[in-house]
């Protein structure tokens, strides 16, 4: 079987699954059933695969049929320019919450040397991305001791200087810091039936809390006295829920119109 068999291959079994990306998806298991890259792949239709690439690849796609990410099929999602490895212990890091990012390198820029907590950290894609633009120590924390390897295990990757700790919410900050982000759980657990097929496949506890504000609530309760500033990614539905705090002094929405970043200042 050659490149371009494989690529066909790959592609009709994913339609007949109903993958909406199934050509995408085609290229980027041959990339990691090859460990080649795109361009490699694109440029050498004949290339033969081996018996056992082959027995990869069909292996491969059948695990993607069952809508199983992509990410943690190839172990890696890019988050602002980074590669990061996720697996299923971490959420996928995702385009949107890169405007998490963006709000606090602007907040960012009122303090000469900020100190910036990230709670929740996941792979660690928000803290290492911090580190690495504003080369700065950053401090995480996570709930799940098994993201908080993950991330580690990133920040060694990609060299960012970043401090972790297993910890529930704010419990472990002693002192007052100047910032404090974060991606919280945010979708409520009656609509956990209503996810994607391939969401499911992620960290429950990463992706719901009770009625989808109560780590929202828990994180303004405590940050009121930790920070100046706090900056949360919300769901579509919580902009009436932030607003309600007179601290919360704006609401960013996303490219879809959707709110996706409030800012808090205490």
């Amino acid at each position: 079987m050659t490149i371009k068999e494989s690529l066909s291959f790959a592609i009709c079994e994913l339609k007949k699954s109903d993958i909406p990306t199934s050509t995408i998806d085609a290229l980027l298991i041959l990339e990691t059933v090859l460990k080649k890259d795109d361009v490699f792949i694109l440029t050498n239709p004949d290339y033969k695969l081996s018996e056992k690439e082959i027995e990869e690849l069909k292996k491969t796609v059948k695990i993607r049929q069952k809508n199983y990410p992509i990410a943690y099929i190839k172990h890696l999602k890019e988050f602002y320019g980074f590669e990061f490895y996720v697996d299923r212990n971490v959420l996928i890091p995702r385009p949107e919450t890169e405007m998490l990012v963006d709000k606090c390198l602007l907040v960012a820029k009122e303090f000469s040397h900020p100190t910036i907590v990230d709670v929740g950290c996941g792979s660690g894609a928000i803290s290492i991305t911090l580190s690495k633009i504003l080369n700065t120590k950053i401090y995480a924390s996570d709930i799940s001791c098994n993201a908080v390897k993950i991330a580690k295990f990133n920040a060694e990757r990609l060299d960012a200087n970043v401090d972790f700790l297993c910890a529930d919410t704010l419990t472990f900050l002693k002192k007052k810091v100047d910032i404090i982000v974060s991606n919280p759980p945010y979708i409520d657990s009656s609509e956990y039936q209503n996810l994607q097929k391939d969401v499911k496949y992620e960290p429950v506890q990463a992706l719901i809390c009770k009625n989808g504000t109560d780590i929202i609530a828990k994180l303004i309760k405590q940050a009121k006295f930790l920070c100046r500033y706090l900056i949360l990614e919300i769901g579509y539905d919580q902009e009436g829920y932030v607003s309600e705090h007179k601290e919360c002094i704006l609401v960013k929405r996303d490219l879809s119109n959707l709110p996706r970043v409030a800012v808090f200042k205490f």
